[in-house]
């Protein structure tokens, strides 16, 4: 969840709304907690319960995940809003809000007026079909309700005051409205409105979903105020050429003024071609034809615009987006360390209340309880399965029983670290005919063969379609064609046969490329046609019965 304060309500404290008890909850039941006691806060200071153990639990995976992610902690503690907030961060939850965005995108093609033709040529193309109305509201009023349910989602879980500071989550409640009122308006005029506001708000919802599209936005918003200087100069260089242009190209002289200088507008509409498109010949060659010394106007135009103000601008743009780029970075960084800070200092508490004894530092989490951490469904819910470095790393201090934080945060750092996926072993034979063959079989050069051999397939095919170019479909037999492709297709089946033999079974599936191979293989044994019959029976089918 993408928040514009990262460290606002972190370090100085964070709102009473951020899983605050109520006053029944005061009273003695584990509540929610405020992320300024769970986190920042003295731990000592927070009355514990025997209760608060699995709630410091669900906390400290919560912020596991938020590092991972690279999200805000900024959002509510209590258990039931943790609950929450894992189901609406879980994959069916935003599979399912990217579908809704892309089916409200989706539907500007099937309203009023529709887009659905063969042809887009207006002279040939047959009436589109009009879909009754009511068909496309009711999509977009089903859309537009799961997306309220969002904003209601986020605006409750960030908690009331951070949802007044972010501009992104209010614009999305200002866009859903005007899409309801807009669209209630077209409900009651029977679809028969003449302008839809909706349609050209409906981009903000892929805008507001996506953390890259926010940055992207970000990074133009501050890279415009260093390119107006140099946009300025570009338009005060137009300006110039083009007076000198008309100037110097008189109607009276020749053909050019007719041409490109008539006017202002078409100058600066030359000369803007000349800048930034590449069939600036079109405008230079007219005068020069005429004089060579017009050569210099536009030469100096080209220098001065293309290669000294366009490479400013190009240079400018790059600086700023790779600061952006180093700023995002560093973003994300903090974002990780605040979260794995977080859960670190939710394990401590856990700790030192569950124990109830001598712990060695206020600031140890124990190894037990981390552990238990990372098992309750984390890394199963990141695809972390095939590398549990952390696990494996926080299982290393379980002789000590506790780890400070730097030991908990180095636990975190391998999760930086790429994953090596490893292949399984080759089948072992015990013939020493079969060991050669798998050895050869599963050498390199059976690939680059294999590539050579697919890449003669494609010119022959090439080369039969040529040939056959100029005859019309009757006259075409394919009966070689079909021969050269069964013959292709049975080295393909040969080459995934003998590939399975020197992998072995599981090792030919751990290929990618092998599973695509083998895919293609499969279908163009099921898809070939029939290459058995002889070229005698081909012509008699040709011809026809007598």
């Amino acid at each position: 969840m993408e928040t514009d304060s990262l460290l606002s309500g972190s370090l100085d404290g964070a709102s009473g709304e951020y899983g605050s008890r109520t006053g029944s909850e005061r009273g003695g039941a584990p509540g929610g907690r405020r992320m300024s006691d769970s986190v920042y806060g003295d731990s000592s200071s927070v009355d514990r319960e025997p209760g608060d153990e699995e709630l410091y639990i669900q906390q400290a995976v919560v912020f596991i995940e938020d590092a991972i992610k690279y999200r805000s902690i900024n959002h509510r503690v209590d258990a039931g809003s943790l609950r929450l907030y894992r189901w609406y961060y879980s994959g069916i939850i935003q599979w399912g809000l990217g579908l809704t965005i892309a089916a409200v995108l989706l539907l500007a093609f099937a309203e009023r007026p529709s887009s659905f033709s063969i042809s887009s040529d207006p002279r040939h193309r047959s009436p589109a079909w009009q879909p009754p109305c009511g068909l496309t509201e009711s999509i977009e009023m089903i859309c537009l309700i799961i997306l309220s349910v969002d904003v209601a989602v986020k605006s409750y879980l960030i908690g009331w005051e951070e949802f007044g500071k972010s501009k992104w989550l209010i614009g999305y409640t200002v866009v859903i409205l005007i899409s309801v009122m807009d669209w209630v308006l077209s409900v009651s005029m029977v679809c028969d409105e003449k302008l839809r506001v909706r349609r050209l708000l409906r981009p903000f919802f892929l805008l507001q979903n996506s953390s890259l599209m926010k940055k992207t936005l970000k990074c133009i918003k501050r890279t415009l105020p260093e390119i107006a200087s140099v946009i300025l100069l570009l338009a005060l260089h137009l300006c110039l050429f083009t007076m000198i242009g008309m100037l110097l190209f008189a109607k009276n002289e020749n053909g050019e003024w007719e041409l490109h200088f008539r006017n202002l507008p078409s100058s600066l509409t030359s000369l803007l071609v000349l800048l930034t498109t590449a069939n600036n010949p079109d405008v230079m060659i007219p005068a020069y034809s005429l004089n060579r010394c017009y050569a210099i106007f536009f030469v100096a135009f080209s220098v001065i615009g293309t290669y000294c103000l366009m490479n400013l601008l190009t240079a400018i743009i790059y600086n700023q987006f790779r600061g952006y780029l180093l700023m995002s970075v560093q973003t994300s960084f903090l974002r990780r360390r605040l979260g794995i800070r977080a859960a670190f200092q939710v394990l401590t508490s856990s700790s030192s209340s569950s124990l109830g004894r001598y712990i060695p530092s206020p600031s140890s989490a124990h190894v037990q309880t981390l552990s238990a951490c990372l098992q309750l469904d984390l890394l199963k819910a990141f695809n972390m399965s095939p590398c549990i470095l952390p696990l494996q790393v926080a299982q290393q201090y379980e002789d000590v029983g506790f780890m400070d934080r730097e030991q908990f945060t180095k636990i975190f750092d391998e999760l930086d670290k790429d994953c090596i996926k490893e292949h399984p072993p080759l089948p072992q034979y015990s013939s020493p005919t079969l060991q050669k063959l798998q050895l050869i079989f599963s050498h390199y050069y059976l690939i680059l063969f294999g590539n050579a051999v697919a890449l003669a397939n494609v010119v022959c095919i090439c080369t039969v379609l040529v040939l056959n170019s100029e005859k019309s479909t009757a006259e075409r037999d394919n009966f070689v064609l079909e021969i050269i492709n069964l013959c292709f297709i049975l080295y393909y089946l040969f080459e995934m046969c003998v590939k399975i033999f020197a992998f072995g079974w599981q090792g030919y599936l751990s290929y990618r490329n092998n599973i695509f191979d083998g895919f293609l293989t499969v279908l163009l044994l099921l898809l070939s046609p029939p290459a058995h019959r002889s070229p005698r029976s081909s012509e008699t089918e040709a011809s026809g019965p007598l």
